[in-house]
Formats: structure tokens, C-alpha cells, sequence
């Protein structure tokens, strides 16, 4: 039997349709939650918000779900013009099912959702086997992102260098981070050199390692960062930065694997696998004599790019959500879901900043929203919302119109589609064909 998370008033109705589809029923009073009532091995979880004034009630429940769990929302066809049980369903639900119920619907329902959460867990198990806390278990709903991290599983049991490339903010220390986790060295060390905050006159140094006494202040001797990464991986973030005196020196540890330190006569070896990330163009560095060729074919020996957020945008909401929760946590504040407008501002902005901007607006916006939802506003991006409703195209106007009307006309007519149709005007199949084309499902 299937465990199923209830949560909810219990209604008699819906134990006898649960109890005829054979489930093991776990039912969870939100007055008295507790979180330890969570079955550990339960994939799905049925809330029913047929009674409303549980929503703000609900919220921390969602909040210790694992994210493999996925939520079915039970409503009346009412509370589709509230707009708080709608924004709940738009933020967390993997689908919802109106009353009165109907149980061949409900079983498909939950059918799939059980069926299609084990098959997420199964694929992004490598993922979570490693991160323990929230800020590390990667939000991978975009194509380019599940992508990347098939790429980083792939290359990641190897010791070929690896060459991040991508835009500030855009996670390309992660990267390098789940490329050693997930790699034979991920026992060893992990250490990280920024190439462009370090002094010019220090980089060797802290790199190489120095003898006492090789210059004034040396007071004893010390190992540099491919000492202390010896048998796991060094990551030398901003590599287009490093000055071109020491791009000959890491050449010739990649090319024999030996090193100087400062003040030193005797080479030393280490074991490091070598993974560089940059946010400038090498090729462009390299034609102006900036960054070495032969260093370029060293390091590049398998390219991985970081997406830009504006490009990952189905993991634009799940990531705001999680950061909403951390920040809340941090700062031990309520936490508050999206309102609508700002889950339109956010999908709409262009992310200049990338995650690196979405987390710093989220954070501002938990500290300065004192309404029950987080608004457009809070994250400052309101003016963006206003532009992007003044900018909205005639087709636009047109195709929004003609799915709300479609909405309107199933719920009237109970999802009986001849009487739909005829509710506008039109054939089965124009009805059908508009169905599609706006991606609409019966109740």
C-alpha cells in the first residue's frame, strides 16, 4: 500500500473514496502539527482547502515537505475566484481536483503524482545523497539546468581539467563544488583560489607557498593553496584574472607537475585535479596578449556553461520560494508566499544579476514585506510589473481573453464540452482545438 499524506479537515466522502483505492492513509491535524508526524517514505500529500481559513495554517506544513513530495490541492469550485487559494496552487501544487469529487479523476491524480515523484527521485538521487542543508540541493526544473547537471555527472568521475564558463551569479563555484563531490577525490581537499582578490604581489605566494625568510615577513614556512589541495581538487575561480608572470608557472605544474614555492631550490609535486571558472571572454584576452594559448588548451579540457537566470526561468519561482524560506528561517520571521504580481515581476525581469540579484531582492523583501503576501514592490520590481502590463501586445490581450472565457465556460458547464461549446458559440472541435492551444484540461 501506498502511504498518502492528508492534510485537512477529514471528510467522510473522501475517506471512502481513499479507503476503496487502497492507500495508507496518514492524516495530519494542522491545529496540532508537528512535523514529526511526516512519514519518512510518503511521495504524495493531499491538501484539502475546502475550507479556507486553513491556508496561512497550511504554509508551514509545505514548509517541511521534502522536496520530492509532490502536493494535490482539493477545492470547491468557488474558491477558484480566491485569489489565495490560487496563488497556494500556482506556488505549490503539482495539481488540484475540484468537488465534488470525482474518484476516477482523484485516482488517475494521484496515480501520476506518485508514479512521476519516485521518477524524480530516482533521477536526481546523485543530488541528493551529497548536500545536507537547503542552499545546496540545486533547483533543476529548466531543461538547461537538468542539462548542466547530467554534464557534471558525466565528467565529474574523471581528472580531466575543467573549464567553468558563464556569467557572475551564475553558480559556477557550485559547479566546481558538485564536480568534486561527485568525483573519486571527494574525500580529498577542496580549495579555492580566487584569482582576481588576491594583491598582485601576494598570488605566488599563496598559490605556490613560500620558505621562511624569502622575503620580509616570512617568519616561517608555508604551503600554498596545490599543497593543501594534494590528492583532491583546486579551484581557481576567475582564472582570466591571473597575472601573466604566474600563468607560466601553473603551465608548467599542468604540464609536468611540478612546482617552485617562493625562496624554494628543490621542485615539488601534488596531486590536484585543476577546475578554472571565468566570467570574461579568454579568447578575447588572448588576442590582446592578456592570457596565455597554451594555458587556454590546459585548462579547457572539457567547457561547462552556467546558464543565466533569464534563461532557466520554470526555476525562477521554486528558487525564490527557497530563499523566502531560508531567510525566513535566519531571521526568524513568518514565512509568506508570492503574491501574483510578484511572481509575474520575476518571471518578466531580465536578471542582469543573475541568482546572485535574486537573493539579495528575496532577502530585502522577507526583512520588508509587513503585508501577508511578499508583492512585487517588496522585491522592488513594481515599476517592472507596471511596464510589462503597459507592454502587453494585442495578441497577448486576445489569447488571454480567450482561455479565460474557455475556463469560465468549462466550470459553468461541469466539463460536459458540447455544452462548453455551445456556451460560446462554437464547435466540439474549434472547442477542442482551443483547448490545446491554451493547454487546458477538463475537471
Amino acid at each position: 500500500m501506498e502511504p498518502l499524506l492528508i492534510a485537512g479537515f477529514q471528510c467522510n466522502e473522501l475517506n471512502d473514496v481513499l479507503s476503496r483505492l487502497h492507500y495508507q492513509l496518514h492524516y495530519i491535524d494542522i491545529d496540532s502539527y508537528n512535523k514529526n508526524t511526516i512519514p519518512p517514505d510518503c511521495a504524495l500529500c493531499l491538501i484539502d482547502l475546502r475550507k479556507n481559513n486553513i491556508v496561512n495554517k497550511i504554509n508551514y506544513l509545505v514548509k517541511d515537505l521534502d522536496p520530492g513530495i509532490h502536493i494535490i490541492v482539493l477545492i470547491d469550485k468557488s474558491q477558484l475566484e480566491i485569489s489565495e487559494i490560487t496563488t497556494f496552487i500556482a506556488q505549490y501544487a503539482w495539481d488540484f481536483c475540484t468537488s465534488p469529487i470525482d474518484p476516477e479523476r482523484l485516482e488517475k491524480c494521484l496515480g501520476h503524482g506518485i508514479g512521476l515523484s519516485k521518477l524524480k527521485q530516482q533521477h536526481q538521487a546523485p543530488f541528493g545523497e551529497q548536500p545536507e542543508h537547503d542552499t545546496d540541493k540545486p533547483v533543476t526544473q529548466s531543461d538547461v539546468m537538468q542539462q548542466l547537471f547530467r554534464q557534471v555527472e558525466r565528467v565529474a568521475p574523471t581528472d580531466i581539467p575543467v573549464l567553468i564558463r558563464g556569467e557572475s551569479g551564475t553558480g559556477k563555484e557550485l559547479v566546481a563544488t558538485k564536480l568534486h563531490q561527485f568525483s573519486s577525490r571527494k574525500d580529498g581537499p577542496f580549495v579555492t583560489v580566487n584569482c582576481g582578490a588576491m594583491a598582485a604581489g601576494l598570488i605566488q605566494s599563496e598559490l605556490f607557498g613560500h620558505e621562511k625568510g624569502a622575503f620580509t615577513g616570512a617568519v616561517s614556512a608555508r604551503k600554498g593553496k596545490i599543497a593543501l589541495a594534494d590528492g583532491g581538487t583546486l579551484f581557481l575561480d576567475e582564472i582570466g584574472d591571473l597575472p601573466a608572470e604566474l600563468q607560466v608557472n601553473l603551465l608548467r605544474f599542468l604540464q609536468e607537475g611540478l612546482y617552485d614555492s617562493v625562496g624554494g631550490g628543490v621542485p615539488q609535486t601534488a596531486n590536484v585535479r585543476i577546475i578554472a571558472a571565468t566570467h570574461v571572454n579568454l579568447e578575447n584576452a588572448i588576442d590582446q596578449g592578456q592570457f596565455r594559448l597554451d594555458l587556454y588548451y590546459r585548462l579547457n579540457g572539457i567547457t561547462i556553461e552556467t546558464p543565466r537566470l533569464k534563461d532557466r526561468r520554470d526555476d525562477i519561482i521554486g528558487l525564490a520560494n527557497r530563499f523566502i524560506r531560508i531567510y525566513s528561517d535566519e531571521y526568524g520571521l513568518a514565512i509568506k508566499p508570492l503574491s501574483q504580481s510578484a511572481c509575474h515581476a520575476l518571471l518578466n525581469y531580465p536578471w542582469p544579476g543573475n541568482v546572485r540579484e535574486l537573493i539579495n531582492r528575496v532577502r530585502r523583501a522577507v526583512v520588508l514585506s509587513d503585508a501577508q503576501q511578499i508583492s512585487a514592490q517588496n522585491l522592488e520590481l513594481a515599476s517592472i510589473e507596471k511596464k510589462r502590463h503597459i507592454a502587453l501586445s494585442l495578441k497577448t490581450l486576445k489569447d488571454n481573453a480567450e482561455k479565460q472565457a474557455l475556463q469560465q465556460a468549462i466550470l459553468i458547464a461541469d466539463g460536459q464540452v458540447e455544452l462548453a461549446a455551445s456556451y460560446l458559440d462554437i464547435s466540439r472541435a474549434t472547442f477542442y482545438r482551443l483547448m490545446d492551444k491554451h493547454d487546458l484540461q477538463l475537471m
